[in-house]
């Protein structure tokens, strides 16, 4: 009767950056792909000299596997990954797929967020910006989806207390689609088939800048008398008695921009009015 003939050594190598290669041998094919632990493994500065240490180690008459071998066993540090794992908390995790490490089974989605900022809400703070989170639900190269309601912090506080499964966290919602393109050129991007028109921003801080720029550009009477937004009614009393006591023709100046300071002063004081917040008759008595 002829002897069993045994299987061959088994090598694999991958190049790990430049001028660096890993090498790793094991007693057999079917070693490597049980998952065993490696009879030996290290780096060397070539692919030729990487399978010269592994055939010193092993001998000659060695198989050589493919390169994702050797790379699947040094992510593993040289040893074989388990099928079953506990993170630190005692929860079981699994592998994302054969080669991949191990992941978190109960994982809660991680928040992002676009913002979308309105000219005052509610309606009598004049001047104001307010700004709404509207969390992303996916988002490829082209496009961002994200919720037309804004996000609720308490709701989502209280599923994650109930203990709800991650699936149930996000529950299904309508969405709105932002380019991408659009949002990076020109820092917003303006949908217009929601129930009104929304302006998203990729952070709070550009929706607050661009709201207040407009506003400011909208109302001419601010570049007269020198203000933006956000500003109120006794800043704008502050800033007309300035310009009045340097524009008035008693002190020397023209008549057409006193004329000019005090137009503006009116539009100012008739966008104030809106509001309870203005008090007092026109014009203040300049001091």
């Amino acid at each position: 009767m002829s002897e069993e003939v045994k299987e061959a050594p088994a090598f694999a190598c991958c190049s790990v950056g430049i001028g660096r290669w890993f090498w790793v041998v094991w007693e057999s094919e079917a070693d490597a792909k049980a998952l065993s632990p490696a009879l030996a493994s290290g780096f060397e500065a070539s692919a030729d000299r990487a399978e010269a240490k592994a055939a010193e180690r092993i001998g000659p008459r060695m198989k050589r596997l493919p390169a994702k071998w050797a790379s699947r066993c040094k992510r593993g540090g040289g040893k074989a990954p388990e099928i079953q794992r506990r993170d630190e908390d005692g929860r079981e995790t699994r592998p994302q797929s054969r080669f991949g490490r191990p992941r978190r089974r109960d994982v809660t989605p991680r928040l992002t967020f676009l913002y979308c900022a309105v000219e005052r809400e509610p309606r009598d703070l004049l001047g104001h910006v307010a700004v709404t989170r509207h969390r992303i639900v996916k988002e490829n190269a082209r496009k961002i989806h994200v919720e037309c309601e804004p996000f609720d912090a308490d709701e989502w506080a209280r599923r994650g207390e109930r203990g709800e499964e991650a699936s149930e966290i996000v529950p299904k919602t309508r969405t709105l689609s932002v380019d991408r393109f659009t949002l990076r050129t020109e820092g917003r991007f303006r949908c217009r088939r929601a129930h009104r028109d929304l302006a998203f921003y990729a952070s709070e801080e550009a929706g607050i800048r661009d709201v207040e720029a407009a506003l400011t550009a909208k109302h001419v009477w601010c570049a007269t008398l020198g203000v933006r937004f956000p500003c109120s009614a006794d800043t704008v009393r502050t800033a007309y008695r300035r310009l009045a006591k340097s524009s008035h023709p008693d002190a020397g100046g023209e008549p057409a921009e006193f004329r000019a300071v005090e137009q503006a002063y009116r539009e100012a004081l008739a966008y104030f009015a809106q509001s309870d917040d203005v008090g007092g008759s026109w014009p203040p008595k300049i001091k």
